[in-house]
């Protein structure tokens, strides 16, 4: 009989760049704020129900083996990181809990956050953490849940933590008869160095074969014919300009929230032939010019550029890991309405969507944007935009009231706009250095402003063949 030969999962190129770019002391991590009703996770006499909450993230977490699971990095030769199971997993460790300083409110939260989210994670345990935050002034309890992004991006983050939500205010699982549906894990051990080196080998080896096996000529000329285009797109594009939140992003955040009605910011973008993600695009253009304004910068031409994390994922993929791309979108933030941007805008990722998003290159490429993170004039801002669950969820009987994504600044990069759908509302974090944008809520301001006056604007007939 044959040997049977171990496979092991190891982290993929772009994943082992995030490593790299960690290791140059920017943390690779994003973040979700959740808020919940908070009744229903304290006993009678207003304590939290910490054991409880603990018992039943644990319990959840078998149905996402990665949250049980730790990086093994193997001797040289012996090919990228591998996930194996943490046999000291500690749900105490992962699950924490913190009290907001008076009074609790919005402005306490989003500063404890930021605080809490500035560590990097422990490489040595599994990539997470959850943080209860009690004490806040409207009865609710907070949750920031931090994951590595070699753990997964936005979308299967998503699908990761789907596991420890219900759509039903009693957990599925709550009942001692539903004890033996929870699934077990198939157990994942630290792989010896010999059996790393042969699988390692084995993967090269395949990897070439397949490549050899997959590339036409004519499939071969397509592809190096993109990308000859998109380096000559990103030669014509030139240096961005240098704006005041352009600097070394240092350890320290700024939090800022925003609110948006869906249904409102769907029919903006239908009126105005355009997607929700344009509107979100024109909406940040308009806090960059407040921003800038404020600033004393008034260069009535002057266009910015924003790199827009694009999915490369098919509609059926939910497996962990990062499978993103980014467009690069030209915002005008000189003089003009809002309306006048938002066509721009439109026009500009309508073009773009013409052709795939860059991708991350090879090796060599993604040690040399390591490198220049600090000193890169290509990119100015970062958004991401995720569509979220349509209906209410439920964490440990308690509703969720609110979700919204925190993203990361770094490099010389120090702002970065997060949007995440949830039960009909839009909701908008934005992050920033805390050094570089102090005032990061005058961004805030500018954008419900630029939303505010969209959706006050009389209704004009959209062009054709545009989704919103």
């Amino acid at each position: 009989m044959a040997e049977q030969r171990p496979r092991f999962e190891r982290l993929s190129p772009l994943d082992v760049g995030n490593l790299r770019v960690e290791d140059r002391g920017v943390p690779m991590h994003v973040a979700a704020l959740v808020v919940v009703d908070g009744t229903p996770l304290c006993d009678a006499a207003g304590r939290l129900r910490l054991a409880a909450i603990r018992d039943h993230v644990e319990r959840r977490t078998r149905r996402a083996p990665r949250l049980r699971q730790r990086l093994h990095r193997p001797p040289p030769g012996a090919g990228p990181p591998v996930w194996v199971d943490d046999p000291r997993f500690d749900i105490s460790y992962h699950v924490r809990t913190r009290a907001l300083p008076a009074p609790g409110d919005e402005a306490a939260l989003v500063r404890a956050c930021a605080e809490l989210d500035e560590p990097r994670l422990d490489r040595s345990r599994p990539l997470w953490e959850m943080w209860l935050l009690t004490g806040r002034d409207d009865e609710t309890i907070a949750l920031l849940v931090r994951l590595h992004h070699v753990v997964a991006d936005g979308i299967a983050a998503l699908e990761l933590f789907g596991a420890l939500l219900d759509t039903a205010s009693v957990p599925a699982d709550e009942g001692p008869a539903d004890e033996g549906q929870v699934p077990v894990p198939t157990p994942v051990q630290v792989p010896s160095v010999h059996a790393l080196v042969r699988d390692n080998l084995r993967r090269r080896t395949t990897a070439a074969r397949h490549r050899i096996r997959a590339v036409r000529p004519t499939v071969a000329a397509r592809r190096a014919a993109l990308r000859m285009r998109q380096v000559r797109a990103l030669v014509r594009r030139g240096k961005t300009p240098r704006v005041p939140f352009d600097g070394p992003v240092g350890p320290h955040r700024r939090l800022s929230l925003v609110r948006c009605d869906l249904a409102e910011i769907r029919r903006v973008a239908h009126a105005h032939g355009a997607t929700v993600n344009d509107v979100v695009l024109a909406a940040v253009a308009a806090g960059v010019r407040r921003l800038l304004d404020a600033r004393g910068v008034r260069d009535p031409d002057l266009v910015l550029t924003a790199s827009v994390a694009a999915s490369l994922r098919t509609a059926e993929d939910r497996s962990p890991g990062n499978r993103v791309g980014i467009l690069l979108v030209a915002l005008p933030v000189g003089a003009g309405s809002v309306a006048a941007r938002l066509a721009a805008i439109a026009r500009e990722t309508a073009r773009l969507r013409r052709e795939p998003p860059l991708q991350p290159g090879g090796r060599l490429l993604q040690r040399w944007t390591v490198r220049v993170m600090r000193r890169q004039r290509l990119v100015n801002l970062f958004v991401s935009n995720l569509v979220g669950p349509p209906v209410p969820l439920h964490f440990v009987g308690a509703r969720i009231r609110e979700m919204f994504q925190i993203g990361v600044v770094q490099g010389n990069v120090g702002l970065a706009v997060g949007v995440l759908s949830y039960a009909g509302r839009l909701n908008i974090d934005l992050v920033a250095d805390a050094v570089l944008v102090p005032d990061l809520e005058i961004v805030a301001e500018g954008f419900s402003a630029a939303v505010d006056e969209l959706c006050a604007a009389p209704i004009a007939r959209p062009e054709a063949g545009r989704p919103a």
